[in-house]
């Protein structure tokens, strides 16, 4: 088949698709795009013949990103991502494209063929569902989990950099009265007035988020700015709010400030220090806005933590909604990519891998899941889901209809928070490996992943010198990008120096003897890729 063949070959087979194609010759000159791609791009054909892809480029993808696409071209190998292009308009699309290479007879590349969809309202659902999962929807602050994220990424960077920061923990006075006396209509305006007042206090690199009622957070990078900043919050947050109709109520608030490192280097320890200040500010009386910093010791106990006592994800679920308990062995199926979209699943106890095909046909494993996280998200976007879930362990799932928890999330909203928070932590947890992860060596991207593993299996309980991970080399090479043969060679270096050893039934199951070992090794590899 000649070059010519090859061509008509592809366009015929394009000519009805419903995606929108192009055939382009090795320099990238476009010889042929089909109706779709016309509707889609609102280039007509005569319009774009001649011409390169280059006239759909928004801005948005870097040179690094098309220098990587090109490189896989020109190796004989394919492409699948999705692009921010631009319609000839001059509006901006997401689209899901496939570039393939074609082969002549003599095995060469002839012409490059690409197909593509338009998914920007999914691109769309995925983002609002992120956004939703982080932010509070009254006050369209962030919300606490996505206060706790930014206060532990400042806390690593400071330990890194020895930047000072400040916490600080405010509540309004007299809610309950404004709520009683007003009406709930006028607690929901001084939340919003509260918030709206806190932004306009910060600088851009701070954080002001609602945790829940009528408590805010505030996060503050640079101890020394503390007196100003907390002097303009005091003042904005005791004047009086309007509400429709002219009324003016009063308003004031309480506040507690920690600073990292003084008053503690963890978030938990900022935080209640931050509490203990917030109510030394409380019980000093009044009603005008007061704040007072963390001190070595208070007259009176220490507070509680706020932040804590809230009932699990996994609480409310059982409570108010009626679930199906399974217990699935190990290397049983939770549900199939391609499986109608129905359920959200919940796991109670064990390990869950998901995982799909990736362009070259090859099962990759996408991501580990574990004890209280929710999977089948997947699937909300097409209506099916697009991965498959399956049991690493003996595990125990809670499946729940999707359509039942949206109505049960009508009637208790602190489900359906605890369900954004879980979505929120796990790709968090996936977006910070991958960072971590990206400038290391091949041993330590190895290493690095079964430590987070690890990790993970300590948090839920599990003593650290029991922790037996089931995943082969395939399944670890897929998912942080290496060759087998890389990951059998990281593999056999961190055997060698006593990090990980096999199980004595199967070279499945990757023991780690000393998993503070393993993370330091980690933390060794990240400071010197730094």
């Amino acid at each position: 088949m000649n070059s010519d063949n090859v061509l008509e070959r592809a366009s015929w087979l394009l000519e009805s698709s419903g995606d929108a194609g192009i055939i382009t010759g090795l320099d990238g000159t476009i010889e042929y795009v089909n109706p779709a791609f016309e509707a889609l791009t609102g280039y007509a054909r005569q319009q774009a013949l001649g011409r390169t892809p280059a006239i759909l480029k928004s801005g948005q993808q870097s040179a690094e990103f098309y220098r990587a696409l090109w490189g896989r071209l020109h190796a004989g190998q394919e492409f699948h991502g999705v692009l921010v292009n631009r319609h000839r308009d001059g509006g901006l699309f997401h689209e899901e494209k496939t570039i393939r290479p074609l082969f002549g007879p003599d095995g060469s590349v002839r012409h490059y063929m690409s197909s593509g969809r338009d998914v920007s309202l999914r691109i769309a659902a995925q983002e609002k569902l992120r956004y939703d999962a982080t932010h509070d929807g009254l006050t369209d602050l962030p919300n606490r989990t996505l206060y706790l994220d930014r206060l532990q990424q400042a806390l690593a960077h400071a330990a890194r950099s020895g930047e000072r920061l400040a916490v600080a923990l405010i509540d309004l006075n007299g809610f309950k009265a404004i709520n009683d006396s007003h009406g709930h209509d006028a607690g929901d305006a001084a939340l919003h007035a509260t918030a709206q007042r806190l932004k306009r206090c910060l600088r851009q690199s701070d954080t002001a988020a609602r945790l829940g009622g009528d408590e805010f957070a505030l996060l503050l990078h640079g101890a020394d700015d503390i007196e100003r900043v907390m002097g303009a919050v005091m003042q904005a947050c005791g004047e009086p709010f309007g509400r429709e109709g002219g009324e003016r109520i009063p308003l004031s608030v309480s506040a507690g400030v920690s600073c990292c490192p003084d008053d503690g280097q963890t978030a938990s320890a900022l935080l209640r220090r931050a509490d203990e200040a917030m109510y030394c500010a409380k019980r000093s009386g009044g009603d005008r806005s007061r704040w007072a910093v963390a001190q070595p010791s208070l007259d009176a106990p220490a507070a509680a933590p706020r932040l804590a006592g809230a009932p699990s994800g996994l609480e409310l679920l059982e409570r108010e909604l009626p679930v199906l308990r399974r217990v699935l062995k190990a290397g049983e199926t939770i549900y199939r990519a391609g499986d109608k979209f129905r359920d959200i699943h919940v796991l109670r106890v064990g390990i869950c891998k998901l995982s799909g095909y990736c362009a070259e046909g090859r099962e990759d494993l996408i991501t580990i899941l574990f004890k209280g996280d929710w999977l089948g998200f997947d699937g909300l976007a097409d209506g099916r889901h697009r991965y498959t879930a399956v049991a690493a362990d003996v595990c125990e799932v809670l499946t729940v209809s999707y359509e039942a928890l949206l109505r049960a999330g009508a009637r208790n909203p602190a489900l359906l928070a605890q369900m954004h928070s879980a979505i929120s932590r796990q790709n968090a947890r996936e977006r910070d490996a991958v960072l971590s992860m990206h400038a290391l060596p091949a041993d330590g991207r190895v290493a690095a992943f079964l430590c987070r593993w690890a990790d993970e299996l300590e948090q839920c309980g599990l003593r650290s010198d029991q922790i037996t991970l089931p995943t082969t080399r395939a399944e670890i090479g897929g998912h942080i990008g290496l060759r087998l043969e890389s990951v059998s060679r990281a593999m056999t270096n961190l055997e060698r120096e006593q990090l990980i050893r096999f199980g004595p039934r199967s070279r499945r199951d990757i023991e780690i003897p000393n998993l503070l070992a393993l993370r330091t090794y980690v933390n060794r590899l990240t400071e010197a890729a730094r």
